[in-house]
């Protein structure tokens, strides 16, 4: 199906806990899937195997990190991809059949750095790139081949290895607080998206610790709904909406042991995240399809 990132300029819209959750429902739900932890704190990666079996991935250097210096060198090949999946994520039962991931590292912060070093064994920039571009293209046919849904969770930025990303994805799902300074860091991730000239398309805007009871949630939800500006700019908004509760919340608690989705996400909110998770399968549908997601819910 596709390769979706999970991004916003804005921090804390709970990028990490829609990601996962949208990651265990689909794994749940039969998909392949492969969830990519693509920020520094690597609180996804520690959410889906734990503390333990994360410091393990990190001692074996078996991280996005190692991953991406391996693609830099000269004999790197495809059936290396493999090596740094980790199957039966998930604190759901003994893990989810159909759920892997890739876990973060620290030490992503200094791959910018490597790249740089990457460069110098080449004779030219342009070299060093076409190279680079068909690690990226092994990449993107590799996790087309292995997994129906690839979820990358990005940090609340645009560092080296979300660059890599934009360029191997299909589109990107923005998590916003519907409030006005998380949709500012949609509509900059968007501009930047634009001046950096990758060609990738915007799923959707998903709202996220939504309140019922405030006024503005309520307000820019309806405005967002009706395409007011500057609403109308960000990518067409889920129908699901995520509230700020606490018992999805407390899904991330550690030693919990849930005996299935719908135990650890509460009935209520299983139910929501499976509605969200039918909205993201149909889209990624039409997109493959080259159809307009708008222009065909405005038809039904």
């Amino acid at each position: 199906m596709s390769i979706l990132l999970i991004v916003n300029l804005k921090g804390g819209v709970a990028k990490t806990t829609n990601a996962v959750a949208v990651a265990e429902c689909l794994a749940d739900s039969g998909y392949r899937t492969l969830l990519i932890d693509a920020d520094h704190q690597c609180t996804a990666g520690e959410l889906l195997l734990g503390e333990s079996r994360l410091l393990h991935c990190e001692r074996r250097k078996i991280t996005l990190h190692d991953l991406l210096l391996a693609m830099l060198d000269n004999e790197f090949a495809s059936e290396q991809f493999p090596a740094y999946v980790i199957p039966k994520a998930s604190d759901i039962g003994d893990g989810l059949d159909n759920l892997s991931v890739m876990p973060c590292s620290i030490r992503i912060d200094d791959f910018q750095t490597n790249v740089a070093k990457a460069r110098h064994g080449y004779k030219s920039t342009e070299e060093f790139n076409a190279i680079f571009s068909r690690r990226r293209s092994m990449l993107q046919k590799w996790l087309r081949s292995s997994y129906d849904v690839t979820i990358v969770d990005c940090p609340p930025s645009i560092p080296q290895q979300v660059r890599v990303f934009l360029t191997v994805a299909d589109a990107y799902i923005v998590p916003a607080i519907p409030d006005r300074l998380s949709v500012r860091g949609s509509l900059w991730l968007q501009d930047r998206i634009r001046r950096m000239g990758v060609k990738i398309e915007g799923l959707g805007t998903l709202w996220s610790l939504y309140r019922e009871q405030n006024a503005v949630h309520r307000r820019v939800v309806e405005a967002a709904g009706k395409g007011i500006e500057p609403y109308s700019q960000l990518p067409r908004p889920f129908e699901t909406v995520i509230p700020n509760a606490a018992a999805i919340a407390m899904a991330s608690e550690p030693n919990r042991k849930p005996k299935s989705f719908n135990a650890k996400y509460s009935g209520n909110f299983a139910s929501l995240y499976r509605d969200l998770t039918g909205e993201i399968v149909q889209r990624s549908e039409w997109q493959k399809a080259g159809v307009n997601g708008a222009t065909v819910a405005a038809k039904v």
